[in-house]
């Protein structure tokens, strides 16, 4: 979800809250944790995974799960931004205490639920490093759409050297510029070219974003799925995701991934984060519609490694999924998507 190298900074002002206690160890009761731990032998994709540097985040830092008491802050202009009345729930998660802390701890958690693969975006050097310590489970993402980008003949490099399996996230939102400005072209043809699927943002930011220091090119309005019209119709050979479905414009997203074969969505950060009414209700929509083999499942873990229990228990409690829809969602999907082969397949599955 986090857009530009401003948003940890941001996070860590929204989430060290006066009257909230962090604690570096706290984490979510391991009773719940087993709620989201599909069963044996049922292996997890997440599409949409982070490697952040702990450093720009409080360690301990509480976050509200979105089957608790969450509620989008309500602000008069002529008052201050509190942060305070951002956390509403009475069992936050919390965030790692250091890098080599969040590393172990989401790694473990990857582990504990079963995801045989991750998609992780975060700089090049501490995905590397994540890579190293799960071989064969990160697999390297490539953001572009920053306000530093990495230019075209770097993004070959990193490619060729195994280091860019993924474009994504793709944080053109959050510059306020639409996904179809002529600056990315470059970037979607490089990613037909080399096959690279691309991971784009498109959605809601952190909430009362139009408040913070730092966020004055985000648009709410740039939401739109339909901007990518024009990519798709240049780029029909593109593998694209929609990390957080366009969320909210549900209606917009199942028009375009009707229209739009290969046009994929993630449900990363709003199976988690969101209140879980508002994102079962989405998912029900895209369900109903037809469209549960182009779901993918993302957990969006930035800084709370138990987010990841929390992102795959939303798709296992839904009440209008069936089995086989689930393993759509949780797996079959992205499994498809990368185009992973029967062999790779077999060996997720321990057979």
């Amino acid at each position: 979800m986090p857009a530009i190298r401003a948003m940890p900074l941001l996070l860590a002002a929204l989430l060290a809250l006066p009257g909230h206690p962090v604690s570096a160890t706290a984490t979510v009761p391991a009773d719940e944790r087993a709620a989201g731990k599909p069963a044996a032998g049922k292996p997890v994709i997440d599409m949409h995974l982070h490697a952040f540097p702990m450093e720009e985040i409080p360690p301990g830092a509480p976050s509200c799960p979105g089957d608790q008491h969450v509620l989008v802050p309500t602000i008069d202009p002529a008052d201050e931004l509190d942060f305070a009345s951002f956390t509403t729930c009475e069992r936050p998660m919390f965030a790692a205490a250091s890098d080599d802390d969040l590393r172990e701890k989401t790694i473990a958690a990857l582990d504990r639920h079963d995801v045989r693969r991750a998609i992780t975006e975060g700089p090049v050097e501490l995905v590397a490093a994540w890579r190293k310590a799960a071989p064969g489970v990160i697999v390297p993402g490539v953001a572009f759409g920053k306000a530093r980008e990495k230019p075209i003949e770097e993004m070959r490099r990193l490619h060729a050297a195994g280091q860019l399996a993924v474009f994504g996230e793709v944080y053109i939102q959050y510059r306020g510029h639409r996904a179809d400005d002529p600056r990315y072209e470059p970037y979607f043809a490089l990613a037909e070219e080399l096959d690279i699927p691309v991971g784009i943002h498109l959605g809601e930011g952190p909430p009362a974003a139009a408040r913070f220091p730092g966020y004055e090119t985000y648009r709410a309005s740039l939401t739109s799925p339909f901007q990518l019209e024009d990519v798709l119709r240049r780029h029909p050979k593109l593998r694209i995701y929609v990390m957080h479905y366009a969320s909210p414009l549900v209606d917009e997203m199942i028009a375009m991934m009707f229209t739009h074969p290969n046009l994929y969505v993630d449900v990363a950060c709003n199976n988690w984060a969101f209140p879980r009414a508002q994102f079962h209700d989405a998912l029900k929509r895209m369900v109903d519609a037809g469209l549960v083999k182009r779901i993918l499942f993302g957990s969006d873990q930035m800084y709370w490694p138990d987010a990841i229990g929390e992102a795959i228990k939303s798709i296992e409690t839904a009440p209008f999924l069936d089995e086989s829809q689930k393993r759509d969602i949780l797996y079959n999907n992205a499994a498809r998507f990368l185009r992973l082969s029967d062999a790779e397949i077999a060996a997720d599955h321990g057979r």
